[in-house]
Parts: structure tokens; C-alpha cells; sequence
């Protein structure tokens, strides 16, 4: 048995990056003041710390940071996007692939708003939108927003979100960005989208707790949560300027600080080299996975372009069973069900199953992909 390794980096990263333990706690110690809430000096320490963090992230996803905002989730702020866009009866179109931060917020507005939903399905492999059907689903009646996940926390593919983009005119794109933040280059102004939300705790390497929203210029959103500001103290509405409007509450300095940290380091490796290791890392565990009997890659489409990410089944085999064996047995820890995405499970075949997911990171081994194809061919032979 080896030493155990993390294999659920789809759902957060660890470990963190070198130097995201180290920030927070010097955070904590010296500058854990209210930003903005005062002149005083761990006031003031704490605002050029989350500032500082602001402008850091901003250079690595390539926006102004004028345009870029904390809060404390991705889902935070895709909810805030569309509570603030949809009005009753706009109509949406968006993926079958797509995770419950967007279908579930979808699903209430279609509910209590009255909104129309439309799904594209996506091609034959795995449930990737195209640009062209983008484009029809739009042409079908008028839309309000085209709402998109940059991969999928399923299968791993990419979708060709600037391409789409280029043809949807002036339907505003909405991105949910969790799963390629830090795990592929991104410029946000190249990609010609109106609005991006990601986590931090994810890809990028930092502490949990902090969520992104990129806003292209022009694009404006109403706030989701109102309240202080340290600004404009003397009225009871909102500020009008930004980053203020969107960011109400005392925020999480020590993890928006660990996330300055984080994206520094991976600024430093290169984003397009982590890319480079972790599709490695996919492509092997792919070939290997594919070999051995009754295993499958739902959604695995080897020509699209990947993250971190692959799902597969083992036929006669129960997921939750398998994963709790490859823990104990081979140390390895990843994910089994449904994570979070019934649509997606729906397209590609495998609800109410789901699958077991991989999802490697930065720090994950050649050796560690080894450990698990051994480890899954011997459950094969122990289990089924």
C-alpha cells in the first residue's frame, strides 16, 4: 500500500500553493484589520494587502482589476449575474453539461420568473457545444443571455467559449469559469465574453472561502447582497462606484491575501506548463483506464481539449464501493457520484449512477497515476 495522495482536485485543490499557509497567517498577524473601515493602521494594512491580491489576480487572468471582484463563492456570483440579467420571460441558452451553481439558480428563475430555458445538447462524444448550435438556439426567438460552463467538472472538455462568442452579437455570454481558472491560460478580455465567475480554491491554488467575478467594461451588474462598504457611509443606498457596489460585508482578507499568494506562484510556473503536465497526466490515465475490462470513459473526448478532469465507470462495480476500497486500500482519494451536476450525468449517460472522478493537479506524480491503474486493476480482480 502506498502513502496516501489526493486525487479530487475538481473539487478543491490540495495541497495549496507554496506560500498561500504562509500569507494567510502573516495576514492574520500583522494586517487581520477592516479594510476600509477606518484610517487606522491595520485598516489601512489590510486594504493594500486585499488590493494588492486584487491587482496579482487580475494579471493572471488578464483584465484591469478595476473589473475584477471578490466575494465568497463562484456560485455566489453566478447567482448574482442572473438575478441580476433575467427579468420574467427572457430566455436563456445554455448546455446540457452544465453544473448546479447555473441549473439551479436556471431551474428557480424559470419558476418564480417565469424565464425560458434552452438546452443545447451538445456534440455526440461529450456533450460539448459548438458555436454553430449556439447560434441557432439563439436565432430560434429572442435571448437574453447565453450561460456556459468553460469545462466541465464531468469530462474535463473545454468548451470553445471565444469562438462562441464571436457569433452570439449582442447576447451577453456568461462564463462559469471554476474548472479552467489557473488550469488554463485565460485572458479574459480575449475571450469577448461579458462576465466570468471561478473560485479561487480550485485551480488557482488558494484558500476556500473566495470567489471571482470578471466584468468586460460596459457590462453592469446590480448587487446580490447590500450593506457596508466603508464608503459612503452617510447614505443607506448603495455606491455607485465600483469595486464597492459589488463587494458589501467585511470581506475574507486572509483568504483573498492566501489567493494573492497562490496566483504569484502560479504566475511563476506558468500556467501553460501546469496545463501541460496535468493533460499529460489525463492523456496516460485515459490509455490506461481504457485497457482494462469493463471500464469506460463516458464523455472522454480525446480530441477536445482538457483540464484535470476524466470521470469513468467500472461495469459490475458499485463507485461509492470503489472509491472507498482505492482510499483504503491504495491511499488514493477522489470522488464518486454525481458531483453536483445531474444534467451533465443525464447527457453522457450515466445518471442516477454517476461516475468516479479524477481530477490531478500541479503536484500530482507520474508515480501517483502508476498507484491508481494498478490500484483500479486490482479492484477489478478483488471487488467484482
Amino acid at each position: 500500500m502506498s502513502s496516501g495522495f489526493y486525487l479530487d482536485h475538481a473539487a478543491t485543490s490540495f495541497p495549496k500553493a507554496p506560500g498561500v499557509v504562509e500569507a494567510v497567517s502573516q495576514f492574520l498577524h500583522e494586517a487581520a484589520g477592516n479594510p476600509g473601515r477606518g484610517g487606522h493602521t491595520l485598516s489601512c494594512a489590510a486594504s493594500r494587502a486585499i488590493e494588492a491580491a486584487r491587482e496579482d489576480v487580475a494579471a493572471l487572468l488578464g483584465l484591469s482589476p478595476e473589473r475584477l471582484f471578490f466575494g465568497s463563492t463562484a456560485t455566489y456570483w453566478l447567482n448574482t449575474l442572473l438575478s441580476s440579467q433575467l427579468r420574467s420571460g427572457d430566455r436563456v441558452v445554455t448546455s446540457a453539461m452544465e453544473h448546479n451553481a447555473v441549473m439551479r439558480p436556471l431551474r428557480f428563475f424559470e419558476r418564480s420568473r417565469s424565464i425560458v430555458v434552452r438546452v443545447v445538447r451538445g456534440d455526440a462524444e461529450g456533450g460539448v457545444p459548438r458555436p454553430e448550435e449556439i447560434r441557432a438556439a439563439i436565432d430560434e426567438a429572442p435571448t437574453r443571455l447565453v450561460v456556459l460552463n468553460h469545462a466541465s467538472n464531468i469530462t474535463g472538455n473545454v468548451v470553445p467559449i471565444r469562438e462562441i462568442a464571436a457569433l452570439t452579437g449582442d447576447v451577453p455570454v456568461i462564463v462559469d469559469g471554476a474548472q479552467t481558472a489557473g488550469a488554463l491560460p485565460l485572458n479574459f478580455e480575449e475571450l469577448g465574453v461579458a462576465a466570468l465567475a471561478c473560485s479561487g480554491h480550485k485551480s488557482l491554488l488558494g484558500p476556500p472561502g473566495v470567489g471571482l467575478l470578471l466584468l468586460a467594461p460596459g457590462f453592469e451588474v446590480e448587487p446580490l447582497v447590500r450593506g457596508g462598504t466603508g464608503s459612503r457611509s452617510e447614505s443607506e443606498e448603495m455606491p455607485e462606484f465600483l469595486p464597492d457596489r459589488l463587494e458589501a460585508g467585511t470581506p475574507n482578507g486572509a483568504g483573498i491575501v492566501g489567493l494573492g499568494a497562490a496566483v504569484r506562484w502560479l504566475a511563476a510556473e506558468g500556467v501553460e506548463e501546469v496545463h501541460r503536465r496535468t493533460t499529460r497526466h489525463i492523456e496516460r490515465l485515459a490509455e490506461g483506464l481504457a485497457r482494462l475490462p469493463g471500464v469506460h470513459l463516458p464523455g472522454y473526448t480525446a480530441s477536445s481539449e482538457q483540464v484535470g478532469i476524466l470521470s469513468f465507470v467500472c461495469s459490475g462495480i458499485d463507485h461509492g464501493v470503489l472509491a472507498a476500497w482505492l482510499d483504503k486500500e491504495f491511499g488514493v482519494m477522489m470522488r464518486a457520484g454525481l458531483h453536483c451536476a445531474p444534467a451533465a450525468h443525464r447527457r453522457i449517460g450515466t445518471f442516477p449512477e454517476g461516475t468516479l472522478r479524477i481530477g490531478v493537479g500541479p503536484f500530482t506524480s507520474g508515480p501517483q497515476i502508476d498507484v491508481l491503474l494498478e490500484g483500479v486493476a486490482r479492484a477489478i480482480e478483488d471487488l467484482r
